[in-house]
């Protein structure tokens, strides 16, 4: 396989009908493109990262050939969503290699993201994108890719121009740590990862009891629970007394029909869970850390912080409301959509919960 870095050469080597053929398919497909890029302007309600042009064949591979590292489920979104954006822009379908050691995990992560899905890699003419968009830009690129800028749209149709011939894409960007930009890679999440709702959304009045799911960030953080369990803090995940507060004001909401509630708490703590006083409760603590998200995001109403974890279970969850403890990395930023609501506590009253059986306004 040969890394092409000279795109240019190549074009000579067409014949004249075969260069103008492209060269209409080029001006057809990116005025097409211009018009579909224009929506993803972020504008706080609608997440959106556009679906590729269809193809009138298998879109090529865009393969990320860089190790995903060894962090958590959640964690590894953050070191490849750009080439989420770059892939979707250059109308390719991403692919995650499989990396060693880290794919010895419980789960892969590369099996996770890839699926089922039939991908057939055309090496024939690979291209290495950081040939194509200096490293230097990248992020900026990404960014404004993101947001909708005019500037961006425009380097990005002649990337676009520029890799016409490549039959497949490689990414070997290693450096990648993004924390925000999840309004704009929710779409793609939602398409690899999200479950089949296992009930309909909420309505008004209540018909049923509303299912609550609770993320307490303990397993890699955990520590000798202090003795004052309300004062104890946690990175990534709610205080225990605002907990209590809010699952409190979410019964009333629901009466009679009461609620329905799961903690996902990896190595649980019982001191903690006995701080909430539940009853009843579904504990998510397995081995099994992608069915556990899953399970987790299945709720109508979720309670999280910015564990990545946990972002990952709003990013794949069915419509309803998400209320976020927490706020600094922005991790939350444009993932109103897909009939989901976000509220943070600060903003939080009871009257929030309302949202859980409203549309979420576009």
């Amino acid at each position: 396989m040969a890394y092409d870095t000279t795109p240019a050469r190549y074009y000579r080597r067409f014949s004249l009908w075969i260069l103008a053929g492209v060269i209409f398919l080029l001006l057809v497909s990116l005025a097409f493109v211009r018009r579909q890029l224009a929506p993803s302007v972020i504008n706080g309600q609608r997440p959106q990262l556009l679906a590729p042009v269809p193809p009138t064949v298998a879109p090529r591979i865009y393969l990320r050939v860089a190790d995903p590292g060894p962090e958590g489920l959640g964690s590894t979104l953050q070191h490849f969503k750009q080439s989420i954006i770059l892939s979707n822009a250059l109308h390719s379908s991403l692919l995650l290699s499989s990396s060693e050691p880290y794919e010895l995990r419980p789960y892969s992560t590369s099996k996770i993201y890839n699926g089922e899905r039939n991908f057939s890699l055309d090496a024939s003419k690979a291209c290495r994108i950081q040939a194509y968009v200096s490293q230097s830009d990248r992020e900026s690129l990404v960014q404004g890719l993101c947001e909708g800028e005019v500037w961006a749209m425009e380097i990005m149709d002649q990337v676009r121009s520029d890799m016409a011939t490549c039959t497949s894409i490689l990414d070997t960007d290693e450096s990648e740590i993004t924390n925000h930009l999840n309004g704009c890679v929710m779409g793609w999440v939602r398409d690899r990862l999200a479950p089949t709702p296992v009930h309909p959304p909420p309505s008004a009045p209540l018909t049923r009891p509303l299912t609550v799911g609770v993320h307490i960030r303990w397993g890699d953080t955990a520590s000798v629970p202090s003795e004052d369990l309300a004062a104890l803090e946690f990175y990534g995940s709610w205080a225990l007394p605002n907990i209590v507060r809010v699952l409190a004001d979410i019964r009333a909401y629901a009466h009679p029909h009461g609620i329905a509630l799961t903690i996902a708490m990896q190595n649980a703590d019982s001191a903690i869970l006995g701080f909430l006083n539940e009853p009843v409760y579904t504990l998510l603590d397995s081995d099994d850390a992608f069915a556990d998200l899953r399970a987790l995001s299945q709720n109508d109403i979720l309670l999280l912080g910015e564990s990545s974890y946990g972002v990952m279970s709003h990013l794949i969850a069915p419509p309803g409301l998400t209320i976020v403890e927490g706020g600094a990395f922005r991790k939350f930023v444009n993932t109103s959509g897909f009939g989901r609501h976000v509220v943070y506590l600060d903003e939080y009253t009871p009257e929030s919960i309302q949202r859980v059986v409203l549309p979420v306004e576009l």
